[in-house]
């Protein structure tokens, strides 16, 4: 069971996700991230993966899929402050590389422009 929470700035939105993303969340996962991902006018989407509890294999191909789908469409999906475990897995299955990342949310703000719309 998971939680996304969202907040919406000029150039970037930044979704919280909180909980687990395991195999039997797929569905619902996909869909609210696609949700996001695929809205009109939004053209960066920050996914914060600090307070994630599990999360399998499945979990990370709804990441792959939805950024590759978003991407065709001009948004892009980037990883904000993984969780050690989800870090972890990302680099067990080697696709650490696929997506930008940011450590923290002040580095994050560094590279894009936060401010509130």
């Amino acid at each position: 069971m998971f939680a996304l929470e969202s907040n919406v700035y000029k150039k970037v939105t930044v979704l919280r996700l909180t909980g687990d993303v395991l195999i039997e969340d797929v569905q619902e996962f996909t869909n609210q991230l696609e949700a996001w991902l695929l809205a009109p006018r939004v053209r960066e989407v920050a996914l914060d993966l600090s307070r994630v509890g599990s999360m399998d294999h499945a979990g990370l191909g709804v990441l792959v899929s939805a950024s590759t789908k978003s991407r065709s469409r001009g948004c892009r999906l980037v990883l904000l402050a993984p969780a050690p475990h989800v870090k972890q897995l990302l680099q067990q299955v080697g696709i650490e590389e696929f997506f930008p990342m940011y450590e923290s949310e002040d580095e994050m703000q560094g590279h894009l422009n936060m401010t509130t719309a």
